[in-house]
């Protein structure tokens, strides 16, 4: 967290409610207020205001801290509210010259909300014109509202969409350089993607049937997790021709294994290929992919094999493997070989003893544990919750600055002072602003 003086005249505001929630609102409202009224007027680089899921949120006090950040010229916007309201969100965001990244996470709509399921984009012209860098989450956004943001963001090189591609039909852009498309809110006849200058490419919860290319990339990364398609996937797409220059790839589920089988075997080389994963099915006698990958790859250094988890049922009936009876590699690069799994995962040995049997050396091979991953993951984000400042840490450094008010009487509070707050930042309500 920053301290006093940097988060009132520094060019970042970083508010996080978390690293606050020991405070009364109230009091937490009061801090806000005065530090951006003590603040200098210089320009904002960042303003980022994340409140999760169980936190009451005075959407006033929001549409304030907001509108000031957008008044200083802003390059980058940061909102995590988790609770969807279409009231919270001024439209002044979708038209503000200054920013250059925005990053809205919204959270799903309550369920007495029947026609939507995440934020609903303002009905006015979007125009960003210094925009970079966009990523929504739970944000509803369908071919004709990303039409709009793309034609008014002459600069937009990231897109990023985490649940939030609805009736999602079309992305098309001759800038667009990394395309994040990371679950669907409602799907009609596929997806179609023309962006010749696209470099990285992350998709799941798309079968590679219903995705089209138009005007094709040549991929230096892809993130892809893909299931059996309902229609069968007839190799006839062509989709490892936009991987062939990737130096990092990641590939899992049924619908990505049976699309390798099919046009691997006339594939050409992956020449610039240096760290594969791969996986996401029962890899136990069925490596096909995994060696035919290695014979294809001259320069790959880091293999991760991702088995199938335990707990996780197989998609439609499994196919009879294809024999690597006779198959040999050249990988001299090969540095590692790490194999995710279960630990109850008790024919794991046998990928083990059947990578051994195709050439790679035992020492280069490494068993990890979802179980342990996992626990790992926890223990990181605990300790990153515990590192966080707490209230008599952030109360010391408040009593040695003076300037700052905590007290009923102090420059603003959200109950009572929420027009003079508007009014003293310069920013003032405006209901034909808001959503």
């Amino acid at each position: 967290m920053q301290s006093g003086a940097a988060m009132k005249s520094g060019e970042s505001i970083r508010l996080n409610y978390r690293e606050y929630e020991r405070w009364k609102y109230e009091k937490f409202v009061r801090f806000v207020n005065n530090m951006l009224l003590l603040r200098d007027r210089v320009d904002l680089n960042i303003f980022q205001l994340h409140f999760d899921s169980h936190h009451v949120v005075n959407c006033d006090d929001v549409r304030t801290w907001i509108g000031y950040a957008v008044k200083n010229n802003v390059k980058v916007l940061d909102v995590n509210l988790h609770r969807y309201d279409k009231t919270v969100l001024p439209r002044c965001i979708f038209t503000c010259r200054s920013l250059e990244e925005l990053n809205l996470k919204m959270g799903k709509a309550p369920y007495k909300d029947y026609e939507h399921e995440g934020l609903v984009l303002p009905d006015i012209i979007i125009r960003l014109p210094s925009l970079k860098k966009l990523t929504l989450c739970d944000v509803e956004v369908d071919t004709f509202s990303l039409e709009r943001i793309i034609a008014r963001s002459p600069g937009l090189e990231d897109l990023h969409l985490i649940n939030s591609a609805q009736h999602l039909e079309l992305v098309e852009s001759k800038v667009l350089k990394r395309l994040t498309i990371d679950g669907f809110l409602g799907r009609d006849e596929g997806l179609t993607i023309a962006a010749p200058y696209l470099i990285h490419f992350k998709c799941t919860g798309l079968p590679l049937q219903e995705l089209t290319w138009r005007e094709r990339p040549s991929l230096e990364s892809a993130h892809i997790f893909a299931s059996l398609s309902r229609s069968s996937f007839d190799g006839g797409l062509d989709f490892t021709g936009i991987l062939l220059h990737a130096k990092s790839l990641a590939l899992f589920g049924s619908g990505i294994k049976v699309m390798l089988e099919k046009e691997l075997p006339t594939c050409s080389l992956f020449e610039s290929l240096v760290t594969l994963a791969i996986g996401e099915w029962c890899l136990t006698d069925d490596l096909y992919v995994v060696l035919r990958f290695l014979q294809l790859s001259p320069s790959l250094e880091k293999l991760t094999l991702k088995h199938r988890m335990l707990n996780r049922a197989t998609e439609g009936p499994e196919a009879k493997p294809i024999s690597i009876t006779g198959m040999t590699f050249q990988c001299p690069l090969l540095e590692t070989v790490t194999i995710q799994c279960s630990k109850d995962d008790g024919e794991i040995q046998k990928t083990v003893d059947a990578l051994v049997a195709i050439g790679i050396s035992l020492e280069k091979i490494h068993v990890t544990f979802y179980e342990d991953i996992q626990k790992n993951l926890a223990e990181r984000k605990r300790a990153r919750q515990e590192g966080k400042t707490g209230r008599s840490i952030l109360e010391e450094r408040l009593k040695r600055r003076q300037d700052w008010v905590d007290d009923s009487h102090g420059i603003s509070d959200s109950d009572s002072d929420g027009n003079e707050m508007e009014e003293t930042l310069g920013y003032e309500y405006d209901h034909d602003d808001y959503f």
